[in-house]
């Protein structure tokens, strides 16, 4: 009986663990995921610690209303993440870390150019054609607060929140590239 009764706690304690640490599936638009990080060498990150965001929240931020929901969707995603390998939110006298997050798009653009001759004269015309796609690339920047020294960069170049998809969907990318960028953070 006793031997019953362990192993059922057992059973419970590893479904609870199991439980708490979520691990998010690639979303099925999202591919060829790139991700790349790099931290400073020498630096000890403790196993938690507390940090601010640099920025203020979105709903102080002077933007349109669908920056801040995209804003909004990478902040959460970003808090949600920090928490799961214990790192908390900072009082205004103890911050460990300072974090900043920026969503970059660059809209790519081919030249097209044709030379021609018109009566002698040599004519060159030049065309700029927008691609259909706009990249997008998720960086996000860990400083230490004491020493405001860089200390940790990931950067993943997936369209996280530019892509035509619905809601649920970008908050799926939003989370997941969060996720597998910060899944080598803090340096072991």
């Amino acid at each position: 009986m006793k031997k019953c009764i362990v192993l059922i706690s057992v059973l419970v304690a590893m479904v609870l663990i199991g439980g708490c640490t979520k691990t998010l599936a690639q979303p099925v638009t999202m591919s060829d995921v790139q991700i790349v990080t790099a931290y400073a060498p020498g630096v000890t990150f403790p196993k938690s610690a507390s940090y601010a965001f640099l920025r203020r929240g979105p709903e102080q931020e002077e933007m349109s209303a669908e920056a801040k929901v995209i804003v909004r969707r990478l902040r959460d995603a970003i808090k949600d993440e920090l928490a799961s390998k214990k790192y908390k939110a900072a009082t205004e006298d103890q911050i460990d870390y300072i974090v900043d997050y920026q969503l970059v798009a660059q809209h790519s653009i081919s030249i097209l150019a044709e030379r021609t001759q018109v009566e002698g004269q040599d004519w060159m015309t030049i065309v700029g054609v927008p691609d259909d796609f706009i990249q997008g690339a998720l960086v996000i920047d860990i400083f230490d607060a004491a020493e405001l020294k860089p200390v940790w960069r990931g950067l993943c170049n997936i369209n996280i929140a530019l892509a035509d998809v619905s809601d649920e969907e970008r908050n799926q990318r939003a989370r997941y590239a969060v996720q597998e960028l910060l899944k080598t953070f803090p340096p072991q």
